[in-house]
């Protein structure tokens, strides 16, 4: 039997059981103290073998196993860490980190309701946090079994991630899951066999979609059988629970897609939607999320409940005390149940324990000087920026004390090292994309300098995808020689040709010459050389080190910056001074960004000059230079400057300075949807041109795919093999 064993029992001669958590039928918990450790509490989840026949012992040692080796491997803040793996007495025991807390299951359980918008959507971040890392190992690892019951909730509002016991290693070359196991109604339709497909990184995004539906309306989902036979039979969210805003409605629906390709990507994209919602709706501020607080009148904050337990002095807050007022949306009145880790059927929880925000009725004193930041951006925004900088010093308030931001333009990838050197010391820094906060990550000592979770993760200003800008007369030879197709693989093979004649060009054209800047100076670069890794390794996310390192990568990317005829060193003057000036005779084909090359200015300039445009192709496979804005968490940064930062950012997200962008080329942030590149009202529309310089893509179709950024790590040691390749360029 499991769950037989008792308090003072001794295992391995260093655990001594405490009590028994919880008991399912293939398994147990236990609490149990390490005897070589003073004070160390552990969780001890025992599988008994007693239950399986000859046949299946074997398989069932190998599941143990298996989840012990995947659960030791893994090293972040929402997995609980394994310590130690045996087996004794016909049993088997995984050893791991003792987490206070209940699972989501009891959290819904006890409110017998839909749970907080916010709430969940904050649990969201931190679940999409640590499926990306595990979506992103060297071998990635797909969860497969995503539900309220395999997540706990701590008392700080941590999530942590539980019960590995299905979790796969997956392998691309794999045409389907050996093993169905799911749980129904939080299993994408790939889990049930269908179709001999194999689950990956996008089934781990609808079962989070269903676990999320079900937070948030208190009701399963339909399985994803029954939809396949009925595709109306899952209920709107909004119908359940109508306090649910039409943004995450939306991003419910996209998790849930039946097609794994209609779905999100990768848990980064998904991220970057549930943070696009989170500010569209009003994130809470960090203040509304205390820790338990002793009350005015001596009482304590709330009760302890559970076995034998019975409820503390002072009960919960009735709303009498006008000291202590607390708002649904943005004070989070809920603590945890101890528990530990949860095994298959298993559930349990001993206490809990009542969080109360409380604020002092007396009058706080006002500072009355101003509040003063740098502000370090990517020059490429320098034109949109500036003005507004301008406009928002002479109005910018928190409270009654005025605000004033210095600017500081640089490269991205300048400023990174400057950071990261201590050179520097903004407040805010928005790089041309987030590979450059990914890098500062990978290279900063100390705590996270870029917040993961709550209101200072970074929120994309602007975008602009990566496009193929092409001299007009060159683009309508590859379109008849590829049959009415320019994509990655198209411009690969016409790189390899000797002659532009060899695919129906002019023999004095020479060579098909690519243009790209610098990557160790310019971040479109380095973009541009981040999709070629993805494009060799046939990926669009989880890039690692071994797809880099290949020989494969490394003679693709040979044969695209070997027919560069210098490398530009900043992606605004290399397309204008160089490309532009000297024609296609420096560059037949540049990659570099959307917005630049839309400009009115330099158009006329090609024409001018060429008599031709830069025609504007979208890669299939893109990136996007999606403008951060990241709030440092840096020990040179007050309380005050990120309070400040935030109403800059909440000015620069607002209807009006995003049309100005719009009027510069630029896409609006995703976190405003009222703002559109097809707004005929914008003085000057940019994107009016697409009509005539990209045909065929109509201004109104979607960038995609999207390629996730990869980690900073991956990153550096792109950078490194394209300088061992290209030395002294």
């Amino acid at each position: 039997m499991t769950g037989a064993l008792q308090a003072m029992d001794i295992l391995q001669q260093r655990y001594r059981i405490m009590r028994l958590l919880g008991r399912g039928g293939f398994g147990a918990v236990y609490e149990a103290a390490d005897l070589r450790i003073r004070g160390r509490r552990v969780a001890i989840k025992e599988m008994s073998y007693s239950q399986f026949d000859t046949s299946s012992m074997a398989q069932a040692v190998q599941d143990f196993e298996h989840e012990a080796t995947i659960l030791a491997s893994l090293e972040h803040s929402n997995i609980p860490k394994v310590s130690d793996f045996f087996q004794e007495d016909g049993k088997a025991y995984i050893v791991m980190d003792f987490v206070e807390g209940k699972t989501l299951q009891r959290v819904q359980e006890e409110v017998n309701g839909p749970l907080d918008e916010l709430r969940v959507l904050n649990w969201a971040l931190q679940l999409c946090d640590v499926l990306n890392y595990l979506h992103m190992q060297p071998e990635p690892v797909i969860f497969r079994d995503l539900k309220p019951s395999n997540i706990m909730i701590t008392k700080n509002e941590q999530v942590k991630l539980i019960d590995f016991g299905i979790a796969r290693v997956f392998k691309p070359s794999a045409i389907s899951d050996t093993r169905m196991v799911l749980s129904r109604n939080f299993a994408p339709p790939e889990q049930f066999g269908i179709a001999g497909q194999q689950t990956d990184a996008r089934s781990d995004m609808y079962a989070l979609g269903a676990t999320l539906y079900l937070l948030l309306t208190n009701r399963l989902p339909v399985d994803a059988l029954g939809r396949l036979g009925n595709p109306a039979a899952l209920i709107r969210p909004n119908i359940l629970n109508p306090q649910i805003s039409q943004g995450t409605e939306a991003l419910l629906f996209k998790a849930l897609a039946m097609d794994p390709n209609q779905r999100f990507q990768s848990a980064y994209e998904m991220t970057q939607a549930i943070r696009a919602t989170m500010y569209s709706i009003g994130m809470p501020t960090t203040e509304s999320i205390r820790p338990m607080e002793t009350r005015p009148d001596g009482g304590s904050g709330g009760g302890s409940t559970g076995s034998g337990g019975s409820g503390g002095s002072g009960g919960g807050n009735d709303g009498s005390d006008p000291n202590t007022r607390q708002s649904r949306r943005h004070v989070l009145r809920w603590a945890v149940a101890a528990g530990a880790i949860a095994t298959i059927g298993v559930s349990f929880g001993a206490y809990e324990m009542l969080t109360h925000g409380t604020r002092s009725s007396s009058p706080r004193p006002v500072a009355q000087g101003p509040i003063t930041f740098d502000f370090a951006y990517s020059t490429e925004k320098d034109e949109w920026i500036t003005p507004l900088i301008d406009k928002f010093n002479k109005q910018g308030r928190v409270g009654n004390r005025r605000i004033t931001i210095n600017r500081v333009p640089n490269g991205s990838v300048a400023m990174q090292d400057q950071i990261a050197s201590g050179q520097e010391k903004p407040v805010v820094w928005s790089p041309a994309s987030s590979l450059e906060l990914n890098r500062l990550s990978a290279r900063w000592k100390g705590p996270e300098i870029i917040a993961t979770s709550g209101n200072y993760v970074p929120i994309s200003l602007v975008s602009s995808p990566l496009v193929f800008a092409i001299w007009s007369e060159r683009a309508s030879i590859l379109l008849k020689h590829y049959q009415n197709s320019i994509n990655w693989a198209n411009i690969h093979d016409a790189l390899q040709q000797k002659n532009w004649a060899n695919i129906g060009g002019r023999r004095e054209w020479g060579i098909v010459k690519f243009g790209q800047t610098n990557p160790t100076l310019s971040n479109s670069g380095l973009l541009t050389i981040t999709l070629l890794a993805y494009v060799a390794a046939g990926k669009q996310a989880d890039l690692i080190d071994s797809d880099v390192n290949s020989q494969a990568f490394q003679q693709y990317l040979t044969s695209f910056d070997s027919t560069v005829f210098g490398f530009g060193l900043s992606s605004g003057p290399y397309i204008d001074t160089s490309v532009v000036a000297n024609g296609p005779q420096q560059a037949d084909i540049t990659c570099i960004y959307e917005n630049l090359v839309l400009s009115p200015t330099l158009q006329q300039k090609a024409n001018t000059r060429w008599h031709q445009s830069l025609q504007i192709f979208y890669p299939d496979l893109n990136i996007l230079s999606d403008h951060p804005f990241a709030i440092l968490q840096a020990p040179w940064v007050s309380d005050d400057q990120k309070r400040a930062a935030l109403e800059f950012q909440k000015f620069l997200l607002e209807d009006e300075q995003q049309k100005q962008a719009v009027e510069l080329g630029f896409r609006p942030s995703p976190s405003n949807t009222n703002v559109q590149i097809t707004d005929s009202t914008i003085n000057n529309l940019s994107f009016a041109q697409l009509a005539t310089l990209s045909p065929n893509h109509p201004i109104d179709s979607p960038i995609q795919p999207v390629a996730q950024p990869p980690t900073g790590n991956v990153i550096n040691t792109l950078l490194s093999t394209w300088k061992t390749l290209y030395p002294g360029s």
